[in-house]
């Protein structure tokens, strides 16, 4: 003879606290959290401001945010401008 093996059901109270705990969870990761964004000064970046295009420079570069901001500088760039951690 076989002995069944007894398949553990989901009770209502394992069901609700698990419901509890997710909802938790979702709420936790719905927070938002402030983290503090590193942005190079424009000395340890290297950057360069020129007054005329050149065939690299910070209005082709993906950190570049128009009109003179820049996601790795502090302070305003110039779109012509340059620095080491320019992107393609």
């Amino acid at each position: 003879m076989t002995k069944r093996i007894k398949s553990n059901p989901l009770h209502r109270r394992r069901f609700l606290k698990r419901g509890v705990i997710a909802t938790a969870g979702l709420a936790l990761e719905a927070v938002p959290v402030q983290s503090k964004s590193f942005k190079a000064s424009q000395k340890v970046a290297g950057y360069i401001e020129r007054d005329h295009p050149e065939s690299q420079m910070c209005l082709q570069c993906h950190a570049f945010i128009p009109p003179t901001d820049c996601t790795h500088v502090e302070g305003p760039v110039s779109p012509w401008g340059w620095c080491n951690y320019y992107e393609d």
